[in-house]
C-alpha cells in the first residue's frame, strides 16, 4: 500500500509536468491562500499558519456522504481517526490512540461557535451535535495547549452554517432522508441576514433501528446562531444547543462470535447477562447555552469574551450496573488580539484566559433489565481548569513567520462518595505546568511555505478515567506529559496541491485502558511511548474550469498516513512490552478520492479508505482485519427561478460488502475485541432551499 500511494503522488507530479501551460492563473476548486483558518488566533491563509491544520467545509461534511455523521468525513483527514461503533456512538483520536477512549471524546479539546465544548472534567458529549448544522470543522494536529490548555491529542473547531453579518438575506431549507437498516430523518433550517443581524435556527432529526440487534439510536437537535452588531465596535451573539439522544449498545463480539454471526448483540454467559437481557443503552439530554462578545478597540486591539453554561442528564443501563449521571458546567474565555508594530516587522500579541468548573452527581445501581435496583455508589465529582495564556507572532525579513506561545495550566479534581461511611472528600490538584510552543515558518515565493515547531503537551486524567465505570476512584492516575518536533512543507503548484508533515512525539506517563469480565474500564499510566508519523494530503485538478463549459471541477485527491507508535517502559504485569506497537493505532491508512460536478447540477464523489492491521492489545496479541471501504454519492444540485434550490442524491457505503468492524474495544477482557459494522447499505436524500 505505501507503494499504491508513492503511485498517486507520481503519477500527480507526471500530470503536472505535462501540463501546457495556459498564460494565466488556474481556477481551482481550493487556493490554499485564500483558505483562511482561524486556529491559533491568527486568521491567516493555510499557506502561512505554522501547525498541522486541515478545514472540512460544509459540502465535505454534508454532501460527500449521505450517511448525517461526522464520521466518514473526519476519516478523510490524514492522523485523524474517528469510530462509531454503534449509530450515534463516537470516537475521536488525534495523531494518538483511541486506548483512552472506550466511549466519546477524550484527550481532544473541542471548540463550537468558540466556546469550548470540552467541560473542566475532559468530557466532551460531541454526538450531541448533529453534522447538518455545521458549516466548517478545522482540526489542529499535535499539541495546541499553548493557547487552548490541557490536551496532548490536538484541537478541533467546530462552526454553525449561519448567515453573516451585512449579508441581507433570508434562506429555508427542508431535507429528509430514507437508508438501510431503518435509517431516516428530517432537517429544518431558517437563516435571515441583514445589516446588523444574522439568525440561524437549525433542527434536525435522525433515527436508526441499526445493523447489529440492539443497535436502534435517535437523535433530536435544536441550535441556534445569533449575532447582533450593537454599533461600529461592539458585537454580541447568543448560541443555544439541545439534544435528546438515545442509542442501543450492542457490546463487544468475541473473534468466534463476530465471525459466526456479526449482528448478534453480546450474548449472555454463565456469569453475565447479554446486552438484551439488560437493555443496554445510553440515553443523554444536553442542554449548552453561551453569549459572546466582541470589542474592537480600534483598528489595532479587539477583545472577544464568551460565557457559557451546560447540563447534561446521562443515563447508562450497561451490563452489571445502571448509572444515572447529571453534569452541570459553566465557564468563559477572553481573547485579546493586539497588533503591537504595523509596519516594519508587524507583530501581533494574543493573551487572555479560559476558567470552567464542572460538578457532577454519579450514581450507580443495580440493573435489573433496563431498570435501576440497589443503589451501589453515590458520588458527588468536582472539577476545575484554568488556563492563561499568550502568543506573539511577528512577520521577519525573507518571508519568516515567527510564533511563541506560552500557557499556565491547572486542573483540579473533588470526589466524595455518599454511599461509604464514614463520608470522606477527596481532593485531586495536579501542580499547574507552563506548556510552550515555538514554531518558524518560511514562504518559497507566492505558493509555497515549509515550516518547524516544538510543542509541549499535557492531559490530566478525566472525571471518567478517575471515576470509571468499574465504580472506583483512582487518586493516583497521573496526567501524560509529551514533547512534539515537527516539520511540514505545503504548496501549491498550479493544478496540483500539496501538505505533508512529519512529526515525533515522546509521550510519557500514557494512560491506557483495561477492563474487567463485566466489560466495567479502569485505567493505568504505562509508562512512555515514541510516536513518530508521516501525513500526506495531495490533489490534482483535472480539469482547467472554463466559462461556458460543461465540467466545473473534476479532481483526484490521497490522505496518507503512516505512524510507527511503540511503548517503551511498559511492564504488563510481569511480561514486559517495551517497543511493542501502541494498542489501537494503524501503521498505513491511505484515503483516496474523486470529485466532479458539472454546470448542469450534475455532481459525483467516490472515496476509498485502506486501513492495515493494528493491535487490538498491549501486548500485540490480537490484531485487527484489514478493512477495505468504498463509497460512492451522485446526485442532482440546481437553482431554479433564481431563489429555489434542488438537491437530491443516492449514497452507497461499504460497497465492497466488507465485513468488518468500524470501532474495536481496545484491551478488551475475554477478547471481546468487535463490533461489527454495517454490510452494504444505501442512503438517500432530498433538500429544498428557498431565498429571498
Amino acid at each position: 500500500m505505501i507503494r499504491y500511494s508513492t503511485l498517486f503522488v507520481l503519477i500527480s507530479f507526471a500530470a503536472y509536468a505535462q501540463q501546457p501551460e495556459t498564460g494565466r492563473s488556474v481556477v481551482d476548486s481550493i487556493q490554499l491562500s485564500e483558505v483562511t483558518v482561524r486556529g491559533y488566533e491568527t486568521n491567516r491563509p493555510l499557506l502561512e499558519t505554522a501547525a498541522s491544520v486541515n478545514v472540512l467545509s460544509g459540502k465535505e461534511l454534508n454532501q460527500r456522504f449521505g450517511s448525517p455523521t461526522l464520521v466518514p468525513a473526519f476519516n478523510t483527514l490524514p492522523g485523524v481517526r474517528m469510530d462509531e461503533r454503534s449509530p450515534g456512538s463516537y470516537r475521536l483520536s488525534i495523531r494518538g490512540s483511541l486506548i483512552r477512549s472506550p466511549f466519546g471524546v477524550r484527550n481532544v479539546k473541542i471548540y463550537w461557535n468558540e466556546l469550548p465544548m470540552t467541560d473542566a472534567g475532559g468530557t466532551t458529549y460531541l454526538n450531541a451535535l448533529d453534522v447538518r448544522s455545521i458549516g466548517r470543522v478545522e482540526v489542529i494536529k499535535g499539541p495546541s495547549g499553548s493557547l487552548y490548555g490541557a490536551g496532548t491529542g490536538g484541537t478541533v473547531l467546530l462552526s454553525g452554517s449561519t448567515s453573516s453579518l451585512g449579508e441581507s438575506a433570508n434562506r429555508a431549507e427542508v431535507s429528509a432522508l430514507a437508508g438501510s437498516y431503518g435509517l431516516s430523518g428530517q432537517n429544518y433550517t431558517f437563516q435571515t441576514g441583514k445589516n446588523n443581524s444574522a439568525i440561524s435556527l437549525n433542527y434536525g432529526h435522525l433515527q436508526s433501528d441499526g445493523y447489529r440487534v440492539n443497535s436502534r439510536m435517535y437523535r433530536d437537535n435544536l441550535a441556534l446562531n445569533a449575532t447582533f452588531a450593537v454599533n461600529p465596535k461592539q458585537t454580541v451573539s447568543v448560541m443555544g444547543l439541545y439534544s435528546d439522544l438515545m442509542y442501543q449498545t450492542p457490546g463487544g463480539l468475541t473473534q468466534a462470535q463476530f465471525l459466526a454471526d456479526p449482528r448478534q448483540a453480546r450474548p449472555s454467559t454463565r456469569v453475565t447477562p447479554g446486552s438484551v437481557d439488560q437493555r443496554a443503552a445510553i440515553y443523554q439530554k444536553t442542554g449548552y447555552l453561551g453569549f459572546s462578545h466582541q470589542y474592537r478597540w480600534n483598528d489595532r486591539i479587539q477583545n472577544t469574551t464568551v460565557i457559557f453554561g451546560s447540563l447534561t442528564d446521562f443515563a447508562n443501563p450497561f451490563i452489571t450496573n445502571y448509572e444515572k449521571r447529571a453534569d452541570q458546567g459553566i465557564g468563559g474565555r477572553t481573547v485579546t488580539k493586539w497588533q503591537l508594530v504595523e509596519e516594519g516587522v508587524p507583530t501581533q500579541l494574543v493573551f487572555g484566559g479560559e476558567w470552567q468548573q464542572n460538578f457532577t452527581v454519579d450514581r450507580n445501581y443495580g440493573n435489573r433489565r433496563g431498570r435501576p435496583d440497589t443503589l451501589q455508589a453515590d458520588d458527588e465529582l468536582r472539577a476545575s481548569q484554568t488556563v492563561l495564556f499568550a502568543q506573539l507572532e511577528a512577520t521577519l525579513p525573507l518571508g519568516i513567520i515567527a510564533t511563541a506561545g506560552l500557557s499556565r495550566n491547572e486542573v483540579a479534581y473533588g470526589f466524595t462518595r455518599f454511599s461509604v461511611q464514614p463520608v470522606v472528600a477527596q481532593p485531586r490538584g495536579f501542580q499547574p505546568v507552563w506548556l510552550p510552543r515555538v514554531a518558524l515558518l518560511k514562504k518559497i515565493g507566492e505558493s509555497i511555505s515549509v515550516f518547524a515547531s516544538v510543542s509541549t503537551g499535557y492531559s490530566a486524567p478525566t472525571i471518567q478515567e478517575v471515576r470509571p465505570s468499574e465504580g472506583t476512584f483512582n487518586p493516583t492516575l497521573e496526567p501524560e506529559r509529551g514533547t512534539n518536533l515537527e516539520a511540514a512543507v505545503r504548496g501549491q503548484l498550479n493544478r496540483f496541491q500539496f501538505d505533508v508533515a512529519v512529526y515525533q512525539f515522546r509521550l510519557r506517563q500514557t494512560i491506557v485502558r483495561r477492563s474487567v469480565e463485566s466489560g466495567a474500564e479502569y485505567f493505568i499510566n504505562a509508562g512512555a511511548t515514541n510516536q513518530k508519523g508521516l501525513e500526506a494530503q495531495v490533489a490534482y485538478n483535472l480539469i482547467v474550469p472554463k466559462p461556458g463549459s460543461f465540467w466545473r471541477s473534476v479532481r483526484i485527491w490521497n490522505s496518507t498516513t503512516v505512524t510507527n507508535y511503540r511503548f517503551k517502559n511498559y511492564q504488563q504485569g510481569t511480561a514486559d512490552v517495551s517497543g511493542n506497537r501502541v494498542t489501537g493505532v494503524p501503521p498505513l491508512v491511505v484515503v483516496t478520492g474523486f470529485d466532479a460536478e458539472t454546470r448542469a447540477g450534475l455532481y459525483a464523489h467516490l472515496t476509498h479508505q485502506f486501513i492495515d492491521k493494528f493491535p487490538l492489545d498491549d501486548a500485540n496479541a490480537f490484531k485487527s482485519d484489514i478493512a477495505r471501504m468504498l463509497n460512492a454519492t451522485v446526485g442532482f444540485r440546481k437553482v431554479v427561478a433564481k431563489r429555489w434550490t434542488l438537491d437530491a442524491y443516492l449514497s452507497g457505503d461499504n460497497l465492497l460488502d466488507q465485513t468488518y468492524s468500524l470501532g474495536y474495544d481496545l484491551n478488551a477482557f475475554g477478547g471481546r475485541f468487535y463490533n461489527a459494522a454495517p454490510r452494504r447499505n444505501v442512503t438517500g436524500g432530498v433538500k429544498v432551499g428557498v431565498r429571498w
